[in-house]
């Protein structure tokens, strides 16, 4: 049973530019672990789930974007950021609609008993990572003096979700499923 993400990935054009940023890190600093999922921004952080109900819970996340009010979300990139963990990450803007929206869906998850709820340790920080777990300590200063001043802006108007699943080695699209059908 593999386990899977719910997230969002942004348009072709925005993906290949934080790919950039996540090749020039990796150039100059050898951190490659968020490239073993395409650049997205987390609403479920990965979960397990027998294919039976994943596609339970994937009719009803259908039907619930279908009768939903969230038709047009637009998501604003808007430079970098970091957490102090080692992670340097693109920030997606302040957004009052996108974060209800992403709690709404954890609240759907939460009642098909697919994630358990918990009090979540951290505010929600919509982000897409550009360098994480295998940044080293020593490069991680070096890499976000890089990157902390750097302009970087973008929109894009939110259309799908994705869910994703691990392979073992990477993470692989699954499906996507349209805000509004």
């Amino acid at each position: 049973m593999p386990p899977y993400l719910l997230c969002v990935i942004p348009p072709p054009k925005i993906n290949a530019e934080i790919v950039g940023f996540q090749k020039e890190i990796e150039a100059e600093f050898g951190a490659i672990h968020a490239q073993k999922a395409p650049p997205h921004i987390t609403i479920i952080p990965p979960f397990d789930c027998i294919p039976e109900k994943l596609k339970e819970l994937i009719e009803a996340l259908e039907r619930y974007l279908k009768n939903s009010s969230y038709q047009k979300i637009n998501i604003q990139l808007d430079g970098f950021q970091c957490f102090e963990s080692r992670t340097i990450f693109v920030d997606v803007a302040k957004n009052e609609v996108f974060e209800q929206f992403c709690k709404s869906i954890k609240q759907l998850f939460n009642r098909q008993k697919i994630i358990k709820y918990r009090e979540e340790k951290h505010f929600f920080v919509p982000h897409i990572t550009l360098a994480n777990k295998d940044l080293k300590k020593r490069d991680f200063k070096l890499a976000w003096v890089k990157f902390k001043d750097k302009a970087y802006q973008e929109n894009f108007e939110l259309n799908d979700l994705v869910v994703l699943h691990h392979d073992g080695n990477t993470w692989q699209l699954d499906q996507k499923i349209p805000l509004s059908a």
